[in-house]
């Protein structure tokens, strides 16, 4: 009886084993690209990571498939079988930060001396951005992190490089891996942890799940610096000194509603005059007397205005119900907050406006869009990934000169009228509290 059970349980074991190879190889054979190798030889793995300790380099297992698939399996371990590793599309990754490689170069001589050969891509700019290593299996990929200290997060620059080198690299990775790495991307901040997978000890992230998600969301878009000049250059005079005041307060009044929404975990971005001085100038439009952000209606909490009233901005308007226009306004300092929510319908997206004299609803109409992130003033903050897009909607095509005169009713090219609150609803619907 003792030893049917024990049959029972190998082969359970190996059916599992089995199992998770079809699976991870149906999943390699469904990509586009199937020129690069398969397989790793566990052997480079164990030597990058000693070279890392002989060079006091902290090697971050940074490979989303393989953490995320280790992680809803760890119980499965088998003596002598490689499991997870082993199951690589593409290159392993790994991550280490640049200070690190800059500041210890024995990493790279000690990785030479191991026999991997090493091709070394930077930035326009010098920055070192990735490294791939090729011994005997499919290569292992180093992808560089730049910490941003003002800001919070590890920055990860585009692969650029020479065609040769980037041709011989593009053959040994997917095609989701590379459109990954060929842009810029942002991470939060890290800690992590020593595990052990396939018998290799490794470093990875402490809360896997949360790398995952983060690591799915993180195309950063900078600031065009050139075009911010551009526009300086063209039309921007000198600042009174009431700007320049409203600009530091509005600046403060942004990072006070950030550090409330991230610890809300409510995902905002940049929206209107605020995008519009992003992105056109690289800073906060002197003369708008506003902050303006959107939150996708599915992300509302009723813990925004107890939290917001409690860090001391006051809740001057609510217009709308969840269901429909839904729009915040605190202020602090008299600057003022306005929070947009933005629904879904069809292929586009809308956020309401309402005015308060009248009950007339307004909607300004949007082409769908996601989410990437962005640094705004030592702020790591979301933007529309299609951004220029956005702000044609809402500006047009003239967006590029500045106007003053602003009518939020009339001027948007996106704005149509939405019908009006019935007045037995406006005690509801049109909230004003100043």
């Amino acid at each position: 009886m003792i030893k049917k059970k024990k049959l029972a349980l190998i082969l359970g074991i190996v059916f599992g084993i089995v199992l998770l190879d079809q699976v991870f190889l149906h999943f390699w054979l469904s990509q586009p690209d199937t020129n690069f190798k398969r397989s790793l030889d566990i052997d480079d793995v164990r030597q990058l990571i000693q070279a890392g300790k002989d060079a006091r380099v902290t090697t971050i297992l940074f490979d989303p498939v393989i953490l995320e698939a280790w992680h809803s399996n760890s119980d499965v371990a088998v003596p002598g079988v490689c499991i997870f590793l082993c199951h690589v599309i593409g290159p392993l990754t790994f991550a280490v930060t640049a200070a690190q490689l800059r500041d210890k170069p024995f990493f790279l001589s000690r990785l030479a001396q191991l026999g991997f050969t090493i091709t070394l891509f930077d930035t326009s700019d010098g920055k070192r951005s990735h490294v791939f290593l090729f011994r005997h299996g499919s290569p292992l990929h180093l992808t560089v992190l730049d910490v941003n200290s003002a800001a919070g997060y590890l920055r990860q620059y585009a692969l650029t490089g020479p065609p040769h080198n980037m041709a011989q690299v593009k053959q040994y990775i997917t095609k989701d891996a590379w459109d990954q790495i060929k842009v810029d991307r942002a991470y939060e901040r890290l800690t992590t942890k020593d595990v052990k997978i396939d018998g290799v000890d490794l470093t990875v992230p402490s809360d896997i799940s949360t790398f995952v998600n983060d690591y799915r969301d993180a195309h950063f878009i900078p600031c065009n610096e050139s075009r911010a000049t551009y526009y300086n250059l063209k039309h921007m005079k000198s600042e009174t000194p009431d700007e320049i005041r409203f600009k530091h307060k509005a600046w403060k009044l942004l990072g006070k509603a950030k550090t409330i929404l991230d610890q809300l975990k409510v995902p905002f971005w940049l929206s209107s005059g605020t995008l519009l001085g992003f992105y056109r100038q690289c800073d906060i439009i002197p003369w708008a007397m506003d902050v303006d952000i959107g939150i996708f209606i599915e992300d509302y909490t009723m813990r925004i205005i107890p939290e917001f009233e409690k860090r001391g901005l006051r809740l001057t308007h609510k217009f709308g119900r969840l269901s429909d226009s839904l729009e915040l306004s605190f202020k602090e300092e008299n600057i003022k907050l306005d929070i947009f929510f933005f629904y879904t319908e069809g292929a586009t997206v809308w956020n309401g406006g309402t005015q308060a004299k009248t009950g007339k609803k307004f909607k300004y109409i949007f082409p769908t869009f996601s989410l990437c992130w962005t640094e705004f003033l030592d702020l790591k903050a979301r933007i529309p990934c299609q951004t220029e897009e956005y702000i044609r909607a809402n500006y047009g095509p003239s967006w590029f000169t500045p106007v003053r005169q602003w009518d939020w009713k009339s001027s948007p090219p996106n704005v149509i009228e939405n019908g009006v609150w019935p007045e037995a609803q406006w005690s509801d619907v049109i909230v004003v509290k100043e």
